[in-house]
């Protein structure tokens, strides 16, 4: 299976040129089951009109996706309720092709529930969630749609519960967490992805940074903290303002195999030409080799503390951005969470006067 970062493809031109990339590179993705943050649901309207943030995809990424096994599609993100009248019809489409879902549904219960699969014998239970802070455009539920948020004790006593009454099973984490932009996890968000594994979680991947943040191998489990954006066309939201800068271009799609507990990455580069886009193939390497993700990561290997320090010193958003230190620390987060709702409303009032760029 293949692990991959933001898809939004908005128009047929669009999706070709995905298809087109996916087809290329044929013997990385060949009858390989792609799971991936679907940045918006299922729609044949335009909305590259809006003014604000409105992500969404054409009806062709469901058979663009499809390079082997059905895909499973994450779909605990901010973007599902951009449009959530079309959540009935998108999941509809969804079973009508064999596809699973994660991270969203009718109810607190359904959205929270791990999607389940096989890979060869082996079971596979897989938990999608987003960080509460990045709904803070949104009400939860929205027209009746939830998405999963991350508890971190509820989900971290799941992997345990699953692991001692089934000891065989795998179990695969999909967050959806961290800035944009931002090229560092937050020391609490590497502190719980270390206790997911602890408590029997094989992978923890995450999403919505929109560029790689790097991971590292802890005990016997594999931790991606942001794999980037894998297929999300620049010019095409927000009246066509949404374009990213150059160190968001490089992609990662992490290969994980159940069977041997092996990962290898694989790495490309997002390619836009006037109206054509398209993932340009780099290299592949296995992850405890991999020179690309040691470069990203000069934090593996190091304690919470020394990381802590770390982050301070090198990470990307500092003005106004409070430190995330330990995701147990529920009463401090919550008030660093309030501020940074505010932030973040006041920052989207200034791209929304063109004062400052959108980056979601």
């Amino acid at each position: 299976m293949i692990f991959c970062g933001d898809i939004a493809s908005p128009t047929l031109k669009t999706t070709v040129g995905f298809s087109k990339s996916l087809y290329n590179n044929f013997e990385v993705f060949k009858g390989k089951k792609l799971i991936c943050n679907l940045e918006g649901l299922i729609s044949d309207d335009f909305y590259d009109n809006s003014n604000v943030p409105v992500l969404y995809n054409n009806p062709s990424i469901i058979k663009a996706l499809h390079t082997g096994e059905p895909p499973l599609l994450c779909l605990a993100n901010n973007h599902i309720l951009d449009i959530p009248d079309l959540f009935d019809n998108s999941i509809n489409l969804f079973k009508q092709n064999n596809i699973l879902t994660a991270g969203a549904g009718r109810s607190p219960r359904e959205a929270s529930m791990p999607a389940i699969f096989y890979y060869r014998n082996l079971k596979i239970y897989l938990f999608n969630a987003c960080w509460d802070f990045l709904l803070y455009n949104h009400k939860n539920p929205e027209a009746g749609i939830y998405i999963s948020v991350i508890d971190e004790n509820s989900m971290i006593k799941s992997v345990k519960e699953i692991k001692t009454n089934e000891p065989d099973s795998k179990i695969v984490i999909y967050l959806h967490w961290n800035l944009d932009l931002e090229v560092l996890p937050f020391p609490m968000h590497r502190q719980f992805a270390k206790s997911l594994i602890d408590a029997g979680a094989n992978v923890v991947t995450g999403s919505h940074s929109h560029c790689v943040q790097g991971g590292e191998k802890y005990k016997n489990g594999y931790i991606v903290y942001g794999l980037g954006n894998f297929f999300l066309p620049h010019n095409h939201f927000i009246n066509g303002k949404l374009v990213y800068p150059e160190f968001s271009s490089l992609e990662l799609a992490l290969e994980w195999s159940p069977l041997t507990n092996s990962a290898i990455c694989h790495w490309f580069k997002y390619i836009v030409g006037g109206n054509s886009h398209g993932l340009e193939y780099l290299s592949s390497e296995n992850f405890e080799n991999s020179d690309t993700l040691a470069k990203l990561s000069p934090y593996r290997n190091t304690d919470d503390s020394t990381y802590l320090k770390f982050f301070r010193e090198s990470r990307r958003k500092k003005i106004l951005v409070p430190v995330y230190r330990d995701y147990r620390n529920g009463k401090i987060n919550s008030l660093f969470t309030r501020f940074l709702k505010i932030r973040a409303r006041f920052a989207r009032l200034m791209a929304r006067l063109n004062i400052i760029n959108w980056q979601n």
